[in-house]
């Protein structure tokens, strides 16, 4: 397999040995970590299309693979629809990784990529660039490269507008807790992972960062942040019960949907009035991608 010009990333779990002192932890986490990478191979690398449809959606990645405690993700070719599913689905991997207290740390660039299928050994000239953008992060995040930074912007976004970003954009640019720190901290533009997570989530994610105190601070101060942009959340009317917002992750090509009760719990709407929650009046209307990504 020889992959040309792709979007690639290298995420790693935090604190993975901390999670294997003795048999007894190593059994339980062997098994929960099984079961997250079979549901990340299983939806998340390919979602399943909208009931109905003679058509299937396409995969979300050329290729992806655990090894270890390192994740590794290929794009399909680039274009608009493809760079959107890729940075969408990265978001979702590090939401669901963050909820069950395997919290991803990576870096998205660009290069070839490689695979020998007899020995399953893959490389491409983008690790080694990867690599120490990764290692060098003090924080649960995902940093796209300089070398990709004009693509993502021009693909997810289209454009900036003035008034900045809303909390619903796929990127933002924020200071990244760096261990080679800079005064001031050098901006990113990073993966927006959080959110659709509900608070009580996030505190629960937060609770497997509190070993290693500048993670947990880094991260902490991301998520302040992210509370900081504007929230363009839509509240819905009473007939979406027990639904009563909806909040969404959107690009120029597709989006993520999640419908929240008073708890900030994924629940689905009580009715299917989608005149009211996307501005045309039949499901059938929407796009494919919009409906597919549908994330309770």
């Amino acid at each position: 397999m020889y992959l040309e010009n792709r979007l690639i990333a290298m995420l790693d779990v935090l604190g993975f040995s901390s999670h294997i002192q003795d048999p007894e932890s190593l059994k339980r986490t062997t098994a929960q970590y099984a079961e997250l990478i079979a549901e990340a191979k299983g939806h998340m690398f390919n979602p399943e299309g909208v009931p109905g449809s003679p058509n299937p959606p396409p995969s979300n990645f050329e290729y992806g693979q655990f090894v270890f405690d390192t994740l590794v993700l290929v794009s399909n070719p680039l274009d608009v629809h493809t760079v959107a599913h890729f940075m969408l689905t990265t978001g979702l991997l590090m939401e669901r990784f963050f909820e069950a207290g395997f919290p991803l740390r990576g870096a998205i660039g660009k290069g070839d990529f490689c695979m020998d299928d007899t020995t399953q050994i893959f490389l491409s000239d983008a690790f080694k660039r990867l690599k120490p953008e990764e290692d060098n992060q003090q924080w649960t995040g995902c940093t796209l490269l300089p070398e990709i930074e004009a693509l993502a912007v021009e693909t997810l976004l289209g454009s900036i507008p003035a008034s900045g970003l809303a909390v619903s954009a796929p990127i933002h640019r924020v200071p990244v807790p760096f261990k080679k720190s800079t005064t001031p901290p050098t901006e990113s533009w990073c993966v927006n992972w959080s959110h659709l997570l509900a608070p009580t989530t996030l505190s629960q994610g937060l609770a497997y960062l509190k070993g290693d105190t500048e993670k947990h601070q880094g991260t902490v101060e991301y998520l302040e942040r992210m509370h900081t942009m504007p929230n363009d959340t839509l509240r819905l009317a009473p007939e979406f019960a027990p639904a009563v917002a909806m909040k969404l992750i959107k690009t120029r090509a597709s989006a993520r949907i999640k419908f929240e009760d008073a708890a900030d719990n994924g629940v689905e709407p009580g009715c299917d009035n989608w005149t009211l929650a996307f501005g045309y009046p039949h499901p059938q209307q929407a796009s494919i991608d919009e409906k597919s990504r549908f994330n309770n």
